[in-house]
C-alpha cells in the first residue's frame, strides 16, 4: 500500500494558530478485507499530531526550526484478516516556517489629489520562499515624507492644498518587507503627469522624515567610562575616586585589569570600598586599567542593584540626553521587555572603542534573535535550539567580542522571531591589552550557532550543531571566534544581513571564513552567489580582512556523484546538484587568489571510507530508538565537531606550508591546539569493524558564549 493526499508542506503556525493539512490517505495494494487505517506521527517535534483521518494538526508550539524547516515522518498501519503483522507506508510532510513577508509593493496612483483619500495597498507579496501570498501576516507602519499625508482605513489622504508638481512619498514596513513608493499632490482633478514630470519625480532629493527619529548623542566624557595608568614601575598602590564614573555606586562592579611586566595579564571584578574609593596594590605591574561594568536590568528582569545591576523601566525613553534608556514602543514581558521589532532598541551611550556586550534572554523566548548593535549584526540565530533533542538550561547569555561603537551610542536591538531581551551587560575591551586576531564565520545553517550545549558529549545522532559553533574549540585563546552563520542564508541575504557586522568590527589582519553553495542552489543562482562573494571579497581586502572561501559540506541528502547517479553505501559523494555550485567557490577562489578550503572534497573523501550508514547515524540527526533518518542535511553534534576539525587541519596545513593569497597574505594568524593521532572506528565494506590512524587538530572543549 502507499499513501496519497495530504499535501507536500505546509507553514508552520502563527503564534495563537492552529494549521491542518488536507487529509492524508492509503491507497489499497493487495487483497484481504482491510481494518481500520491507525494513522501515527514517526518522528517531529512536539506540537503535531495526526487524527484517525489522516489530518496532521499543528499548533503554535511546534519548532519549525530555520528557513529550510523540518520534516513530519506520517506511518500508515493496516492489518488485513488472516495477517498477523500490519502493512505499512510512511510519508513525509515538510513544514516551513511560519509565513512572512520579504517583499511587496505599494499599489497607488502616480497622483494624488489633495483633500480627498485614494485606496491605497500592498501588493505583489511574496514570501520567505518566494512564494505569493495575499499579505503580510504583521502589522503594516506607515511613515510618509509630510506630516500632512496619513493613511487611515485603507486610503492615503494628503491634507491641505497643493500645487501641481509636490512630489511626495510613502513608507511601508510589515514582516521582513518594506517598500516605498512616490507620487506627485496635485489640485487637479484626474491629472496625469508627463514623463518628463515622473523623470523628476524618481530623481527628486525626497526622504520619509518619520521613518526614524534622528538620534540626537549626549556629550560622552570618556574618563567616567575608563582610568588608565601606564608606565607602571613594580610595586604600586593606586587609589582610584570612582564617584564621577558611570553606574557608580556601592553594588557597582570595576572591572579590574593589569598588564604585568612580563606581558601576561591579569582581570578581575571589584567593588570600591565604603568611601567610594577603589584601591589597589599592585605587584611588578606595568600598566593598569579599571571601567565600570555597566549592568542593566531591564523591565521584570529580577537581577538588582545587590548584583550591580540598574533597573531600567520599559517606559525609560532615550532621547539621546540620557546615559541609557529605550527608544520605540518598548512592553515589558515575563522576565524582562519585549522590543518589538527592529526599529525599536535599548541604547546606552559610551565613548568609541571596543566593547564586550552579554546579553541575557528571559524563559519563555518564542526563537531565534539577530542581535544588532548600531545597525549591524553581532550575533544571527541566537536562541535557536534547532532540532534532535537539545534542551539545555534558560535562561541563556549571549556575548559578543570586540563591537566597535562609534558615534557615543551603542543601540541595541533584536530581530527575527524573539524580541525579548532580560539584561544588558556592557564592559569596555581594555585598551591595554592587545587585541586578539578574530575569525569571523559565515555560512547558512549547517554552520550556525543552537542553543544551549550543556554536554560536552552527547550521543551521536542528537543535538543539530553547526560546525561554526564548535570550529573555538579548535583554535587557541590567541583568535577569537564570531559565528555570524544565519539559518536559510545564502551568498546574497548573508551579504546583506551579517556582513556589514563583520565590516564594522573587523580590523586589519582578522579572518573571515564563509561558506556558501547550499541555500544558493535554492534561493539564487550560480552567477548571483559569484556576484556577492566578489562583492566580499573586494570589500574585505580593501579593510585588512583576510577571506578563506568554503564550498558545502557533503552530506547523505545528496550522496550522489556530480551528475546526480548513486553511488552507493561506500563511493564517494560529490553533491549531485550542488557540485556545480562547489565549482563556482573553487574557480572563484583561483581567480580572485584567495584562501579556499575545500570542505566538500575532504568530506566527500572521509565519508567514501566511513560509509553512509556511518555518516548518517553519527554526523547527523538520527533517532536511533525508532531508526528514523530525521534529518540528512543539518549536523549532529559530532558531525560539526568533524567538519571543524577537519576545516581546522587543513587550514593549519596551509599555515605550516606557508601559502600566501593573491595580496600576499598568510594563515599566521590563525593559532590552532596541536595536532593529534588518535583512532576512527568504523563498519567497512565487508562489514567488518575496521581501525584507521588519524591525524587532526586536537578540540579542548569550550562552551559557546561565555
Amino acid at each position: 500500500m502507499v499513501i496519497l493526499g495530504g499535501q507536500e508542506y505546509i507553514y508552520a503556525p502563527h503564534k495563537g494558530e492552529t494549521v491542518r493539512t488536507a487529509p492524508f490517505r492509503v491507497e489499497e495494494v493487495g487483497s484481504g478485507k482491510a481494518a481500520e487505517v491507525v494513522w501515527e506521527i514517526v518522528s517531529s517535534s512536539p506540537g503535531a499530531v495526526i487524527g484517525a483521518d489522516g489530518v496532521v494538526s499543528i499548533d503554535d508550539t511546534y519548532t519549525a526550526g530555520d528557513i529550510n524547516g523540518t520534516d513530519i515522518v506520517i506511518r500508515a498501519a493496516v492489518k488485513r484478516d488472516g495477517s498477523e503483522t500490519p502493512e505499512t507506508a510512511s510519508a513525509v510532510l515538510h513544514v516551513r516556517e511560519a509565513q512572512k513577508a520579504v517583499s511587496f509593493e505599494i499599489v497607488l496612483p502616480q497622483s494624488v489629489r489633495a483633500g480627498e483619500g485614494i485606496k491605497i495597498s500592498l501588493g505583489n507579496c511574496t514570501d520567505q520562499y518566494g512564494e505569493p501570498m495575499d499579505a503580510p501576516r504583521g502589522e503594516v507602519k506607515w511613515a510618509f515624507s509630510s506630516e500632512m499625508l496619513s493613511v487611515r482605513d485603507g486610503r492615503l489622504w494628503a491634507l491641505g492644498k497643493a500645487g501641481q508638481e509636490v512630489f511626495a512619498a510613502v513608507f511601508a514596513g510589515a514582516d521582513d518587507a518594506v517598500a516605498e513608493k512616490r507620487f506627485i499632490v496635485t489640485e487637479q482633478e484626474n491629472y496625469i503627469p508627463d514623463a518628463e514630470t515622473l523623470k523628476k519625480l524618481a530623481g527628486a532629493d525626497i526622504k520619509i522624515i518619520n521613518k526614524k527619529d534622528a538620534l540626537q548623542c549626549r556629550e560622552v566624557d570618556a574618563g567616567a567610562y575608563v582610568y588608565v595608568k601606564e608606565a607602571l614601575t613594580g610595586a604600586e598602590e593606586l587609589e582610584i575616586d570612582t564617584a564621577a564614573m558611570v553606574n557608580a555606586g556601592k553594588n557597582t562592579k570595576y572591572q579590574v585589569t593589569v598588564r604585568r611586566s612580563d606581558g601576561s595579564i591579569y582581570t578581575e571584578d571589584r567593588r570600591a570600598d565604603g568611601d567610594g574609593k577603589l584601591r589597589l596594590f599592585l605587584k611588578d605591574a606595568s600598566a593598569a586599567e579599571v571601567s565600570p561594568v555597566l549592568g542593566f536590568s531591564l523591565g521584570n528582569c529580577s537581577l538588582g542593584e545587590a548584583e550591580g545591576y540598574f533597573h531600567v523601566s520599559a517606559k525609560a525613553q532615550y532621547t539621546g540626553r540620557e546615559a541609557y534608556g529605550f527608544r520605540g514602543a518598548v512592553s515589558e514581558t515575563e522576565g524582562g521587555v519585549s522590543l518589538g521589532d527592529g526599529e525599536n532598541f535599548f541604547a546606552a551611550a559610551l565613548p568609541d572603542g571596543f566593547y564586550r556586550i552579554k546579553i541575557t534572554k528571559p524563559l519563555g523566548g518564542t526563537g531565534r534573535s539577530t542581535v544588532k548593535i548600531n545597525g549591524a549584526s553581532q550575533g544571527t540565530n541566537v536562541g535557536n535550539q534547532g532540532t534532535g533533542g537539545r534542551e539545555g538550561i534558560h535562561p541563556y547569555t549571549y556575548l559578543m567580542e570586540d563591537v566597535y561603537v562609534e558615534g557615543g551610542t551603542a543601540r541595541l536591538s533584536l530581530e527575527e522571531k524573539d524580541f525579548t531581551l532580560a539584561s544588558v551587560e556592557i564592559r569596555r575591551a581594555p585598551q591595554i591589552v592587545k587585541r586578539r586576531v578574530h575569525i569571523y564565520l559565515g555560512g547558512d545553517s549547517t554552520v550556525s550557532n543552537y542553543y544551549p550545549i550543556e554536554e560536552e558529549e552527547p550521543r551521536p545522532g542528537r543535538f543539530q550543531t553547526g560546525w561554526g559553533q564548535v570550529f573555538g574549540q579548535y583554535v587557541t585563546g590567541a583568535n577569537a571566534v564570531t559565528n555570524l552563520a544565519g539559518g536559510g542564508t545564502y551568498a546574497k541575504s548573508w551579504y546583506e544581513m551579517a556582513f556589514p557586522g563583520v565590516l564594522q568590527n573587523g580590523q586589519p589582519g582578522d579572518y573571515l571564513i564563509l561558506q556558501a553553495g547550499i541555500n544558493d542552489r535554492t534561493y539564487s543562482s550560480q552567477e548571483e552567489m559569484a556576484e556577492y562573494l566578489t562583492r566580499m571579497i573586494n570589500a574585505c581586502r580593501e579593510k585588512g580582512i583576510i577571506i578563506i572561501l568554503a564550498t558545502a559540506m557533503q552530506c547523505p541528502k545528496f550522496w550522489k556523484d556530480r551528475n546526480g547517479r548513486e553511488v552507493g553505501e561506500y563511493g564517494r559523494p560529490e553533491g549531485s546538484g550542488l557540485a556545480p555550485f562547489m565549482d563556482v567557490i573553487r574557480k572563484l577562489a583561483e581567480e580572485k587568489e584567495v584562501f579556499l578550503v575545500d570542505t566538500g572534497r575532504l568530506t566527500g573523501e572521509w565519508y567514501e571510507r566511513m560509509g553512509r550508514t556511518y555518516v548518517m547515524r553519527n554526523y547527523h540527526l538520527y533517532n536511533v530508538e525508532s531508526g528514523v533518518e530525521e534529518d540528512t542535511l543539518h549536523l549532529s553534534y559530532h558531525g560539526a565537531m568533524k567538519i571543524a576539525e577537519l576545516i581546522a587541519t587543513e587550514l593549519a596545513h596551509m599555515r605550516a606550508e606557508g601559502k600566501k593569497d593573491g595580496l600576499g597574505n598568510t594563515l599566521e594568524g590563525l593559532s590552532f591546539h596541536e595536532t593529534a593521532e588518535y583512532e576512527a572506528a568504523y563498519v567497512d565494506a565487508m562489514g567488518g569493524k575496521t581501525f584507521v590512524k588519524v591525524t587532526g587538530i586536537r578540540a579542548v572543549y569550550r562552551r559557546y558564549g561565555e
